[in-house]
C-alpha cells in the first residue's frame, strides 16, 4: 500500500469550514446511506465529552483526513480504568488506500496509550463489513453486539397518567445520579455519576439543557428519568441512498398507510439520541417516551434513538411505536498489559453513536 507523506496535527477552530467541506464529501451508512456534517460548529459534536482530541491529516496545506477519540473513565472488569473511544473518522475520496486511515488511528492510540487509557473501543453498525475487517486488521476484536433501536416518530401517543413530567432541576441531580447508577450497576464500561458530573455534562453539550432531560416523579419519589440530545442541531444528515431493507420497510408503512410518505434520497433527516436513561420499571420509563415522542413530532424530529443490550428490560418501553433496529458491533483494543474484560453486559452512552 502506498503512504502519504502527511502532517497529523491538532484540529483548530480555524479548520472548521474545510472539515465541514470535506465531511459531505465523504458519505457514511450501510441501511442509510447519509452525508453527516457537523453544522454550525464542526467540533460540538466532541464537545459532549470531558476530555477530547479532533486530530487532522493535512497533505500540505489541504486537510485529507479527520478523526476523534475521548477519554472517560468505566468500569472494566469490576475497576474503574481510563479507556479511549476512537470515532468520526473520515478521509478524502482522493486519498483512501494510502495508509490516511492507518495513520489517524495510530495517532489516536499512541495519545490515548499517552494518557493513561487501558482500552480503546469503536462503534461499528451492521453490514458495514469493509470497516469491520480493517477495524480487525489494525488489532481491534468484537467484544459485543449491541441493538440501536429506531422508533419512528408518526403520530401522538397517549401518556399514562402517572406522576408528573418536568425537566430536571438541581436539586434533583443527587437522586437521578443515583437512579442512574442503579440502573446500569454492573455493566461493563459504565461510569458511576454523581451531581457534579451530570451538572457538568448539561453545561458542556452542544444543543442540551436542563429541559433536554426529564424526570417523572410520583408522590416525592423520582421514579424514572431521560433525556434527548437533539442531533438536528449539530449535525446536518442528508440522506443519499436506503438499503433494499430500508426500501422494503419505507414500501410497507406507506402502502399500508401507516406513514403517509418514507425517507428517499435528498431528505433531512431530524433525530434525537436518548441519553441519559434511568428507570426503576419500564413502566416508569413508557411514560416518559411517549412524552418525548409527542415533543419530538412537535419539533418535527423524525425518529429516536438509543443503544442498548439486546434483550434489556428498556425495550419493553417502546412498546406501541414503530422500531427499526440496527446491530452495533462494539469493538475493543486493549492498550495496557494485564488487562481483561468480562463478559458482563456493556453500557454504551448514547452520546457515543
Amino acid at each position: 500500500m502506498e503512504s502519504y507523506t502527511i502532517n497529523i496535527r491538532e484540529a483548530v477552530p480555524e479548520d472548521n469550514d474545510e472539515l465541514q467541506e470535506l465531511q459531505a464529501k465523504c458519505p457514511q451508512g450501510t441501511t442509510i446511506i447519509v452525508s453527516n456534517v457537523n453544522t454550525p460548529d464542526f467540533f460540538a459534536r466532541a464537545k459532549a465529552y470531558e476530555s477530547y482530541k479532533v486530530f487532522v491529516a493535512c497533505e500540505g496545506y489541504r486537510i485529507i483526513g479527520s478523526a476523534a477519540c475521548a477519554l472517560r473513565d468505566a468500569t472494566v472488569n469490576g475497576k474503574i480504568s481510563r479507556v479511549g473511544y476512537v470515532f468520526q473518522a473520515f478521509v478524502s475520496p482522493d486519498a483512501r488506500r494510502k495508509g490516511v486511515a492507518g495513520q489517524l488511528l495510530q495517532q489516536r492510540e499512541d495519545y490515548l496509550r499517552q494518557q493513561g487509557a487501558v482500552l480503546a473501543y469503536t462503534l461499528i453498525m451492521e453490514g458495514n463489513l469493509p470497516s469491520m475487517r480493517y477495524i480487525e486488521s489494525r488489532g481491534f476484536k468484537l467484544h459485543r453486539t449491541l441493538v440501536m433501536p429506531a422508533l419512528v416518530v408518526r403520530k401522538e401517543t397517549n401518556v399514562p397518567s402517572m406522576g408528573r413530567i418536568r425537566p430536571v432541576t438541581s436539586k434533583d441531580l443527587v437522586t437521578v445520579a443515583e437512579l442512574l447508577n442503579e440502573t446500569w450497576q454492573g455493566f461493563e464500561f459504565y461510569e458511576p455519576t454523581s451531581a457534579e458530573a451530570l451538572a457538568q455534562f448539561i453545561n458542556r453539550t452542544p444543543a442540551y439543557s436542563s429541559d433536554s432531560l426529564l424526570v417523572l416523579k410520583d408522590q416525592g419519589e423520582i421514579l424514572a428519568c431521560l433525556g434527548f440530545w437533539d442531533w438536528s442541531q449539530i449535525m446536518r444528515i442528508t440522506v443519499k441512498a436506503l438499503s433494499l431493507k430500508i426500501r422494503m420497510l419505507g414500501f410497507l408503512l406507506t402502502t399500508t398507510r401507516i406513514l403517509p410518505e418514507f425517507l428517499k434520497p435528498g431528505d433531512i433527516m431530524k433525530q434525537i439520541m436518548l441519553t441519559p436513561i434511568g428507570f426503576k420499571d419500564a413502566a416508569h420509563l413508557a411514560v416518559l417516551v411517549r412524552y418525548v415522542n409527542n415533543q419530538a413530532l412537535l419539533s418535527g424530529i423524525q425518529q429516536i434513538f438509543c443503544v442498548c443490550e439486546q434483550d434489556h428490560v428498556l425495550l419493553r418501553s417502546m412498546k406501541g411505536f414503530i422500531r427499526v433496529n440496527t446491530a452495533i458491533h462494539v469493538y475493543v483494543k486493549l492498550l495496557q498489559q494485564d488487562i481483561s474484560l468480562s463478559d458482563k453486559q456493556v453500557f454504551i452512552d448514547g452520546i457515543d453513536m
